[in-house]
């Protein structure tokens, strides 16, 4: 059982229908819950247009929901400037508090609306304390909340919470966002403008064998997510004990709040057992609960210096680009060339460190042309060999 009483679930609503099953599962289990509203011209993810904002906003005061506005959009000028239009017409009153990334939006609040409380995000920066206390003395009273990074782990957030005089704040279930650019890198590709649209799609690690990687390409730039959400819901009783007592759910993807909602708001209540058994198990994408128990983060430097994708020596050949499972993989030359000769035998060794000695039967050139050799630079296509990821190191045996 959690010790909830001073648990808030804090999270996203989009639309009529999650604010209607927040309302009912409020109701029902008398949780502390705190509403986050924003829309398409000022939220990263955001697909609410303002006049829909405005109605969740005023039908979540009728049921005493707090409800807090998320201005977290890293802007460059034209943009920005938009954005403060948009922020200046908007009835700031009806919030609890504003939601802020970027640090002009943070000025602008500041500056022309004091008396609007702040809740500063800070999660892709100011990791260390003199950061964070240099936020906290520059906004004063006006900062109510600092929300952290889930980069950092359960030594350093119970280490920061003791000294931090403010409420603070964590993920504990959704999407762990690896990169942005305020640049369009995905309807290039697709030839065709997003306008106020969201293109999605999934792409391949070129560093590692991984693939799956959610990517969003909408107004504000491009996203990519982890193949694995973040999932600490079974820490809140641990959170709770560090005076973490603000945890965030995000449920904004992939309808995870028409599946999940239910049972995940259910975990606040201390009813564990049943929730998170249907969370765990039905959940499509892989949970990690990524820093938070690791306090050595030096061993991940291991993985991303994979010295088996980084090997060259003299018998070295190339690396596998491509593969087509049963049917042949794309190697890239990246020595001085390569002979068929016959017999010959190639070493292969996977990422994982799995090798697989072949005897290279045909080469053929990127058309389909039989070759006898190869010249650095070249793409060649080779047979297919079952266990070989992109990224594999080719040597000859």
């Amino acid at each position: 059982m959690h010790n909830t009483k001073s648990i808030k679930l804090v999270t996203y609503i989009e639309n009529m229908g999650e604010l209607e099953k927040i309302i009912k599962l409020k109701k029902a289990d008398s949780i502390l819950i705190e509403m986050i509203v924003g829309a398409m011209e000022l939220s990263r993810y955001s697909k609410t247009s303002i006049a829909e904002m405005l109605e969740l906003t005023q039908e979540a005061r009728k049921n005493n929901i707090e409800v807090v506005l998320e201005w977290d959009a890293l802007n460059q000028e034209e943009k920005f400037s938009q954005a403060c239009a948009v922020i200046d017409r908007l009835p700031l009153h009806d919030f609890k508090a504003i939601r802020l990334q970027d640090p002009g939006a943070v000025e602008y609040i500041k500056n022309k609306y004091p008396w609007l409380k702040i809740q500063l995000i800070l999660e892709n920066g100011n990791h260390n304390l003199v950061g964070l206390n240099r936020w906290c003395e520059y906004l004063g009273e006006q900062c109510e909340r600092l929300v952290l990074s889930n980069e950092l782990s359960k030594e350093k957030l119970s280490e920061y919470a003791k000294v931090l005089k403010i409420p603070l704040e964590v993920l504990v279930f959704g999407r762990i966002l690896l990169f942005y650019s305020a640049r369009n890198l995905l309807s290039p590709l697709e030839k065709k403008s997003i306008e106020d649209g969201t293109i999605e799609a999934f792409g391949t690690s070129e560093e590692s064998p991984h693939s799956g990687f959610p990517l969003i390409e909408n107004r504000h730039g491009t996203f990519m997510f982890n193949v694995k959400d973040l999932y600490l819901l079974d820490h809140l009783d641990e959170l709770s004990s560090m005076r973490i007592n603000h945890c965030r759910v995000d449920l904004r993807f992939d309808e995870s709040f028409e599946k999940y909602a239910e049972n995940i708001i259910r975990l606040f209540t201390g009813s564990i057992l049943e929730s998170e058994l249907f969370v765990r198990k039905s959940y499509p994408r892989p949970l990690v609960k990524g820093f938070y128990n690791i306090n050595k983060t030096d061993v991940l430097f291991t993985k991303l210096k994979n010295k088996r994708t980084q090997r060259l020596d003299e018998f070295y050949i190339g690396e596998i680009v491509d593969v087509e499972r049963d049917q042949q993989m794309a190697l890239l030359i990246k020595s001085n060339g390569l002979d068929v000769a016959p017999e010959v035998e190639i070493k292969m060794i996977t990422p994982e460190g799995k090798e697989k000695i072949v005897k290279l039967s045909w080469m053929k050139s990127s058309v389909g042309e039989s070759l006898a050799k190869a010249l650095k630079d070249d793409l060649v296509l080779i047979p297919y060999t079952s266990g070989v990821s992109v990224k594999t190191q080719v040597y000859l045996n």
